[in-house]
C-alpha cells in the first residue's frame, strides 16, 4: 500500500551493495537509507545498481542530498509493509519552508513629527531698520 512521509532528513546514509539495512525480520536490500527528524524508528530506502532505473534513482539520491544539506523539507512516496518499520522509496521530491512576511497593522507605534521651522538668523552686517514714523 502507497504512503508518503515527509520533514526534515536526520539520517542520510549510503552503503555498498549486498550490505542492506535493519534486522533480519525487517530487512531492506538497498544501498541509500534516510530517516526522518522526530521518527527515528522509521527508515525508508531504494537500490542504486547498474540497471533501467540507475538515471531516476540518481536523481533521487541527488534530491535527498539536496534536502538534507539545506534544511528542506523532503517527501518521500513509499511501499508500507504492515508489521514493518523499514520501507522501499520509490520517489521522492522536495519542497521549501514557507517564508512568513510579517507586515505591522494598525497605527505605526511611533509618529514622526517634523520640528517647527526656526526663525531666521538676524543677519549682523545688514542695514539697521529704519525707526518707526508717528
Amino acid at each position: 500500500m502507497p504512503l508518503n512521509v515527509n520533514g526534515q532528513l536526520s539520517l542520510l546514509r549510503v552503503h555498498d551493495v549486498g550490505t542492506a539495512y535493519g534486522p533480519p525480520s525487517d530487512q531492506l536490500d538497498v544501498e541509500v537509507i534516510v530517516q526522518f527528524a522526530g521518527r527515528p524508528t522509521e527508515a525508508y530506502g531504494f537500490q542504486l545498481r547498474n540497471d533501467g532505473n540507475q538515471p531516476a534513482r540518481r536523481g533521487m539520491l541527488d534530491l535527498l542530498r539536496d534536502g538534507f544539506n539545506n534544511g528542506w523539507i523532503v517527501w518521500i512516496d513509499y511501499d508500507a509493509v504492515p508489521g514493518h518499520h523499514n520501507s522501499r522509496a520509490f520517489r521522492v521530491w522536495l519542497t521549501k519552508p514557507a517564508h512568513v512576511v510579517v507586515h505591522p497593522v494598525g497605527p505605526p507605534l511611533v509618529e514622526l513629527v517634523e520640528p517647527p521651522a526656526a526663525a531666521p538668523h538676524p543677519d549682523p552686517v545688514a542695514a539697521p531698520e529704519p525707526p518707526p514714523t508717528a
